[in-house]
């Protein structure tokens, strides 16, 4: 059995949109020709893989596993067209990057500006999320490159950099001389993430080897709403310290570092095995060393020097 790239692609486009309508204006295909090829799809695989509801469709759980792998060949395909076709002084194609969330923030944009600017043919697209979610999504090819944490990348993974933790608090919350050690902040009312997330998961090593438990008062999902939680009074958290640099620096926040010991995370790279990038990817990865040496430079973190891939 052979699948159908024109199908695939059809699929993945009314997946992607929810709608058989959207799909039909951005493909430029007729709707009754698009229904007539996702009915021979399903045929042909014995499944559904759209529930079609009131307003528009969703992709059923056969649908979600498809799509997956519809989204990973289109993209290889795709790639493949641009580095038959891409020239050394111009790089084309598209390039996914997933960063940790706690990072992205801090890392995107001036990774996004400086691409824009030196590769405007380059279509870059940023993603953030968790180290689990960004480790599947290079796994099955969907991130070319993810800067993720290094307990979780491949070991072929590249190292870029060392964060120092911090405990993070409201304005005015530590006096500038404070010192905490990770036992101490422990104990702390912390508000964290659930433990899919790196750093709970680092915090709870740390809390076994103490022989101590973690004071969680609250779990939030996203750096930017557990921000939003601390200015409120809600709790203390810990961070790396790339997540909290900028509002230290304008005062919105206050944070300290955790000694005795210093506790860190290491950054790594993240690629897919057994795929050579394209030259955009390459480029792509060069600009976000470039990018990450600037950053450390000035303090968000400590350069683990990592070396620039060459053409």
């Amino acid at each position: 059995m052979t699948l159908d790239l024109l199908k695939l692609r059809y699929f993945a486009k009314i997946a992607e949109l929810g709608s058989f309508t959207r799909a039909s204006n951005e493909l430029g295909v007729a709707q009754p020709a698009l229904s007539l090829h996702m009915r021979a799809l399903e045929e042909q695989l014995d499944v559904r893989l759209l529930n079609r509801m009131p307003r528009g469709v969703v992709a059923t759980e056969a649908g979600q596993t498809l799509l997956s792998h519809a989204q990973a060949i289109l993209r290889a395909l795709e790639q493949a067209e641009a580095a038959t076709k891409e020239q050394a002084e111009y790089p084309t194609g598209s390039v996914s990057l997933g960063i940790l969330s706690s990072i992205c923030p801090t890392l995107s944009i001036p990774v996004i500006e400086e691409c824009s600017q030196r590769f405007p043919k380059i279509r870059l697209t940023i993603s953030e999320g968790d180290s689990q979610t960004l480790r599947a999504a290079v796994d099955t090819r969907i991130h070319d490159l993810a800067v993720t944490l290094d307990g979780v990348a491949k070991p072929t993974s590249s190292p870029l950099f060392e964060e120092m933790l911090y405990v993070v608090g409201p304005f005015g919350q530590f006096a500038p001389d404070a010192a905490l050690t990770v036992e101490e902040a422990l104990g702390l009312p912390l508000i964290l993430p659930t433990r899919r997330h790196g750093i709970r998961i680092l915090l709870e090593r740390q809390a076994l080897m103490l022989g101590r438990e973690l004071n969680i008062v609250r779990e939030i999902e996203g750096v930017a709403s557990t921000k939003a939680a601390i200015r409120a009074g809600l709790g203390l958290t810990i961070l790396g310290r790339g997540a909290v640099h900028a509002e230290q620096e304008s005062g919105t926040l206050s944070a300290i570092a955790l000694t005795r010991p210093g506790l860190t995370r290491r950054l790594v790279l993240d690629t897919p095995v057994n795929h050579p990038p394209t030259r955009a990817v390459i480029e792509v990865q060069k600009i976000l060393f470039a990018i990450i040496i600037k950053l450390g430079d000035e303090g968000h973190w400590t350069c683990l020097l990592p070396k620039p891939p060459t053409t």
